[in-house]
C-alpha cells in the first residue's frame, strides 16, 4: 500500500478518535508505524498530533457554546472548573498531562476548558506539545520493538 494512503488513513482515524471518545487513535498510530517507512514517522507524529488537536478544538468550541444551554446542576459543576481556567499554569499542566498521558481523559479536559472559556491559544499549545510527546514515544517504541529505528 502507498505510504501516503497509510498516512492519510491514520490522520483520519485520529480525527475520528478525537471526536468519539471510545475510538482509539493509538491503534492507528501503531498500525501506521508498522506499515510506514521509518523516515515518514516524524510526519506521522506531527500530523496525528495536529489532527487530534484540531478536532479537540472543535470539542472545545462546542463546550464553549454549550454552558448557557446546560441544566443548572451542570453549570454549577462548571463553575468549579473556572478556577482552573483562571490559573494559567495549572491549566497548561493539566492539558499537557492529559494530552500526553491520557489522565485525566483528554476528551473531558477539552470539554472543561471550552466550558470554562479557557484561553484557546494556551489550550492548543499545551495539547499539541502533549500529543507530539505521546505519539512520538509510541511510534518510537513500536519502531524500535519491530525492526529498530
Amino acid at each position: 500500500m502507498e505510504p501516503a494512503w497509510i498516512l492519510w488513513g491514520a490522520l483520519v482515524a485520529c480525527v475520528v478518535a478525537a471526536l468519539l471518545p471510545w475510538a482509539n487513535a493509538e491503534a492507528a498510530i501503531v498500525g501506521a508505524t508498522l506499515l510506514l517507512p521509518r523516515e515518514a514517522l516524524p510526519l506521522l507524529v506531527l500530523g496525528a498530533a495536529a489532527a487530534q488537536v484540531t478536532a479537540k478544538s472543535a470539542v472545545y468550541g462546542l463546550a464553549r457554546w454549550a454552558p448557557d444551554r446546560m441544566p443548572a446542576r451542570a453549570r454549577a459543576t462548571l463553575a468549579r472548573v473556572h478556577t482552573l481556567a483562571r490559573r494559567r499554569s495549572a491549566l497548561t499542566v493539566t492539558v499537557l498531562a492529559s494530552s500526553a498521558l491520557g489522565v485525566p481523559p483528554f476528551y473531558l479536559v477539552a470539554l472543561a476548558c471550552g466550558a470554562a472559556a479557557a484561553p484557546l491559544g494556551a489550550f492548543v499549545a499545551a495539547a499539541f506539545a502533549g500529543m507530539v510527546l505521546r505519539y512520538g514515544v509510541l511510534a518510537g517504541a513500536v519502531a524500535l520493538a519491530w525492526g529498530g529505528l
